[in-house]
């Protein structure tokens, strides 16, 4: 009950700052400026490309985005990430273990900016954030292939701030932090091929989590 009325809370206030910033459409379409912003997480590409994969630097998941502001102070983002991966292990000359992971990180929100001094920008607002996570593994063996499935999907949303640089007046960079609460279940099944009554599937957990977005990952941004 108790986060059903955060999301309501939150689903209220992200259509009520938005409804505002839609009031630019009554303005003459001379007086309107639509910007749209395309930014890519650089510190993500950095730990990928420059070796810094065994760091335990925690960055952002999410990689790519864009904004819309519909005029100086108000617009939308969306934001997303994810990843996939594949493994074959050997654990003796009987089994093979063949593993898919992969990763979804998405989220959506109302942003406001104010700018002070010719480069920099400060910014709030709130995003709705969805997760979703998955592993199939195969185990080959000589008596049987056993198959586990499972999945974990998260939904909330929180707060966010940041600042931004504005190198000139199509390039900037920007970083931020954020406070997200979600909530959200796991599940599991388990196939056997030759022993069917080993078959299982069901629900393996429900979560609930505070986590910060610390500000640890520099976007980088091009405005058209």
């Amino acid at each position: 009950m108790k986060f059903a009325t955060f999301i309501f809370i939150l689903f209220t206030f992200f259509f009520v700052s938005f409804g505002q910033a839609a009031d630019n459409d009554s303005l003459p379409p001379k007086k309107r400026h639509i910007e749209h912003d395309l930014f890519i997480n650089t510190t993500f590409f950095l730990k990928q490309v420059i070796n810094l994969s065994s760091t335990s630097l925690a960055i952002s998941p999410y990689i790519v985005g864009y904004k819309c502001f519909f005029d100086k102070h108000n617009g939308i983002r969306v934001s997303a990430g994810g990843s996939v991966s594949k493994s074959k292990q050997f654990p003796d000359s009987t089994f093979v273990n063949i593993t898919n992971t992969g990763t979804l990180n998405t989220r959506a929100g109302y942003e406001y900016r104010h700018s002070f001094g010719k480069y920099w920008s400060f910014f709030t607002g709130v995003d709705v954030v969805f997760d979703y996570t998955y592993n199939n593994t195969k185990v080959n063996s000589d008596d049987d292939i056993v198959t586990v499935k499972s999945n974990t999907w998260d939904i909330g949303g929180g707060p966010m701030v940041g600042i931004q640089f504005n190198i000139q007046k199509r390039i900037a960079l920007f970083t931020e932090t954020a406070f997200y609460y979600t909530y959200g279940t796991g599940h599991q099944k388990t196939t056997s091929l030759n022993f069917p009554e080993v078959d299982q599937s069901g629900l393996t957990s429900v979560n609930q989590n505070g986590q910060f977005l610390l500000p640890t990952s520099v976007y980088f941004v091009f405005k058209f």
